[in-house]
């Protein structure tokens, strides 16, 4: 998949088949004139094809960036080809990952730079903020906003998954949407802890990140979100609560007296 997203930001990646539909892993180019920026890698499964989408979106331009939201596989899986085809990238991570035990194996730690999380800088000449994401895979993940295209980029934040013929549809196209229950069942297994949270202090945390002007919700795995991105945020605002709320009810209550006692050596 190569699609046009909106100003200079493009879209490629492929799609995992699952149980419960399909997965969309995706990695974003901004054009950025003649230094162009990457926002993840995308999986080792898919490397030819998704080498083969950045060749004919960057038209013979070699990406100056690389950002990783964070370090996961499907994230950062094609980061050593990438920097080994254009030499010159630099990898860029949050300042709370520790590089010689995350990135080490994929690229020189002189090639890897440190995006201040919870602040603003410049890469390739273009601003961005760098947001501490209040939805997490891992404990160094962070959401990128640019300010240019008004673009967030929230890693697996966002994601859903979809039914075959969809792969290529953004979200608003010919009738099609996100589904709740897609929205639901993904986050449900790609972030087990929400069963545990506050689901008020998470949404509240959310709603604190979406003060920014966001004309475009970027998430890796799903399609860009354009149409009515205030909708979307409300609707990942239900998604918590009903995880949080229906797995309260579903848990087996506590024996009388504090549960298991251990047994006397």
């Amino acid at each position: 998949m190569i699609r046009h997203v909106a100003s200079d930001l493009y879209v490629v990646g492929e799609c995992v088949e699952g149980v419960l539909g399909h997965e969309a892993v995706r990695v974003y180019v901004l054009k950025n004139g003649k230094r162009p920026i990457l926002v993840d890698t995308g999986s080792h499964l898919h490397r030819d094809e998704i080498m083969r989408g950045l060749d004919e979106v960057l038209d013979g331009a070699a990406p100056e960036v690389i950002f990783l939201t964070h370090t996961e596989l499907p994230h950062a899986g094609n980061v050593r080809a990438i920097a080994t085809k254009w030499p010159k990238a630099t990898a860029v991570v949050s300042n709370t990952i520790i590089p010689y035990i995350e990135l080490a194996p994929l690229v020189e730690l002189e090639r890897i730079g440190l995006a201040p999380i919870a602040d603003v800088a410049s890469f390739g000449g273009r601003t961005f903020e760098f947001v501490n994401a209040p939805l997490k895979d891992q404990p160094a993940s962070q959401w990128i906003y640019d300010f240019q295209t008004k673009t967030l980029f929230t890693a697996d934040a966002f994601g859903y998954y979809h039914a075959p013929g969809e792969c290529e549809t953004f979200p608003g196209e010919g009738g099609s949407e996100i589904r709740m229950g897609d929205l639901r069942e993904y986050h449900r297994l790609a972030h087990r802890y929400l069963r545990w949270v506050i689901p008020s202090m998470l949404n509240a945390a959310i709603d604190e990140v979406f003060v920014r002007d966001v004309k475009i919700i970027a998430p890796v795995h799903g399609n860009p979100i354009m149409n009515d991105t205030e909708r979307h945020v409300r609707m990942l605002r239900e998604v918590s609560m009903e995880i949080c709320e229906g797995e309260a009810r579903q848990a087996p209550r506590a024996s009388k007296g504090g549960g298991s006692k251990r047994r006397k050596r």
